[in-house]
């Protein structure tokens, strides 16, 4: 049986979403290497192409061309070119900032397809809200912090199902996605019987949906400089502190 497309009810006619979107192919020249890790962040399939060509069969042609390509063009590029190049002193409106997360949740929401051993985290009623008007749940937040090795794309996915108590629990979606100098964290939440939970290690990331502080320049005052770092970052919901 055919599967249902991530954002609508079609099931026909899948077309291939890039994973890194091809207008970054104009902007990243030269050879890529891609990778594909476990849970564990073992390699487990790399290859090299001259093309950021990664695509995935989640998406219907009718989004993929429609909507979902306007988002990379009105949104996407004009919002986060200019990081993804580390050009300094660029201001993180708060238009900036909504262009960003309506291709980061779009992104988090592909990713989260891509998992077959369990259900998918986003209810099927928000993925087609999303879909029809752009509204990004009010169960996602999302961080930007900058990367130190360029050239580089990187996304990491996790989840977590923690605090297993009656009436106490903590359930979360995450994707780090980077590419060159941006990375982008998406992260969402279900919660029961838990007022809040903070990370681990908070980093030197910007906190940029729901809310963002006013006077905001890029780039951030610290990065993640290593591979180890970007995974720390990644892995930091694993472990934190719940609020009652």
């Amino acid at each position: 049986m055919d599967r249902e497309c991530a954002f609508c009810p079609n099931t026909a006619d899948f077309s291939g979403e890039h994973i890194w979107s091809d207008w970054l192919n104009k902007v990243l020249p030269g050879k890529k290497r891609f990778a594909i890790k476990n849970d564990k962040r073992e390699v487990v399939r790399s290859w090299i192409s001259p093309e950021l060509n990664w695509r995935t069969n989640v998406v219907c042609r009718t989004c993929n061309s429609g909507w979902m390509s306007k988002i990379e063009s009105n949104h996407a590029k004009p919002a986060m070119l200019d990081l993804i190049q580390d050009k300094p002193s660029i201001p993180i409106d708060r238009s900036r900032a909504h262009s960003i997360a309506l291709f980061a949740f779009k992104t988090a929401v592909v990713f989260d397809h891509l998992a077959r051993k369990r259900p998918h985290f986003f209810e099927r009623s928000a993925r087609h809200e999303f879909r029809i008007s752009q509204t990004i749940p009010i169960n996602v937040a999302m961080w930007l912090t900058r990367y130190g090795p360029s050239a580089r794309g990187e996304v990491n996915t996790a989840y977590h199902d923690g605090i297993p108590a009656p009436e106490r629990s903590i359930e979360m979606y995450v994707c780090t996605y980077s590419v060159q100098s941006l990375v982008l964290q998406i992260v969402g939440h279900k919660v029961k019987g838990v007022l809040g939970f903070s990370p681990e290690n908070e980093f030197s990331a910007i906190p940029f949906w729901p809310e963002i502080s006013d006077g905001l320049f890029w780039p951030p005052f610290a990065s993640l400089n290593t591979l180890p770092e970007f995974n720390a970052f990644s892995d930091r919901w694993q472990k934190g502190t719940a609020t009652y």
